[in-house]
């Protein structure tokens, strides 16, 4: 069961013509289009699709643009969903009002592709970053916080048994302290990972991909022992372009993802094959667990979901990583998953043939 993760936007205009041109603009630009016809079904259908943008007109039947606008500011749910109002009249006092009732843009009728695009992108991109800025935020006051409060409790004990308490006391104390200061470095990496994806710009090159998956285990090595992990590898790689060092971390998270949620003694299968136009190659990780259902999987690749219902210490960063290195670099992520029948996470990066523009 395959996921995918092309941006949606609700499009809510009453007028048959425009709402369908809209609707093709995105389309061919890759985003999923969902369409409705007033603003009461527009509200319906931005409260089921949880969209990353809606467009709305100003005019139309039953609901105006404006109320709708109300009606969005105040549900919690659709707040902070950006707003791009298209309309035919658009003037001072009408943009001074929507803009105080949240609207992010406004388009004026008739359109172009092109300024469509660019202020969807725009306001996507903005959204992206106001998510990750509180993402951080929560990291940084609860991720870090849990095992920083672990670490300063055992040092705590251990300053108060010195002395006064036996060697094997002590050193299960420093055991559990080590362990916390080992998770807070592993967060603290992650979120060093994920601005720099965000910041740097990379020339993409052709990947020992047979290298990087080696690096990977090896960074693991630790983990794939405790969890008694058997790895199958294949005899070749496809070729692809990319920047390794951000390739290895996709690896890196995948594996150990596999490794502590694959079952006991976890077979963890790694391939990789050309894809079917010969301009992208796809990579996998397939694991033996208990597999992820449908709720479940919609939730993965999502920056910072919570995912605590299905995997209990994850903090929601690594997949969050992967899926911004996979795009950065031209390609793209996902998974399939069954229950009881394990999970595949796989990522899909450009040829050497065709390196992204």
């Amino acid at each position: 069961m395959p996921t995918s993760h092309r941006a949606t936007i609700v499009i809510i205009e009453d007028d048959a013509a425009v709402r369908q041109t809209l609707a093709d603009m995105l389309e061919l630009n890759g985003f999923r289009a969902v369409t409705a016809a007033d603003g009461s079904a527009g509200l319906a259908a931005a409260r089921r699709e949880s969209p990353s943008l809606i467009i709305t007109d100003i005019e139309m039947p039953g609901m105006t643009g404006f109320e709708l606008l109300q009606k969005f500011r105040n549900d919690e749910q659709l707040r902070t969903i950006p707003v791009i109002v298209v309309s035919a009249k658009v003037d001072r006092a009408a943009t001074r009002h929507g803009m105080e009732l949240g609207a992010a843009d406004f388009i004026t009728k008739p359109f172009t592709e092109d300024e469509v695009i660019r202020s969807v992108a725009t306001r996507l991109e903005k959204k992206e970053l106001l998510d990750e800025l509180e993402a951080f935020a929560h990291t940084v006051a609860h991720d870090l916080n849990n095992p920083l409060c672990t670490l300063m409790g055992r040092i705590g004990l251990l300053d108060l048994m010195l002395g006064e308490s036996d060697e094997a006391s002590l050193r299960e104390h420093l055991a559990v302290a080590t362990k916390s200061a080992l998770r807070l470095r592993s967060i603290i990496n992650e979120l060093l990972v994920l601005a720099g994806v965000r910041r740097q710009t990379v020339v993409p090159l052709p990947l020992d991909m047979a290298i990087i998956v080696a690096e990977a285990i090896d960074r693991l090595e630790s983990l794939l022992k405790e969890k008694a992990a058997r790895i199958v590898k294949p005899k070749s790689w496809p070729a692809v372009v990319g920047h390794a060092p951000w390739v290895i971390e996709i690896w890196v998270n995948y594996l150990s993802n596999a490794a502590k949620y694959g079952g006991a003694n976890p077979t963890l299968t790694l391939g990789g094959e050309p894809g079917a136009d010969g301009r992208t190659a796809r990579f996998w990780v397939q694991d033996s667990g208990p597999g992820l259902d449908f709720a479940a999987q919609q939730k993965m690749f999502v920056p910072f979901a919570s995912i605590s219902t299905v995997r209990a210490s994850g903090h929601g960063l690594g997949l969050s990583i992967v899926r911004r290195i996979a795009e950065k670099l031209g390609g793209k992520v996902g998974l399939e998953s069954q229950p009881g029948t394990g999970a595949r996470f796989w990522f899909e990066l450009p040829t050497a043939a065709t390196p992204p523009q």
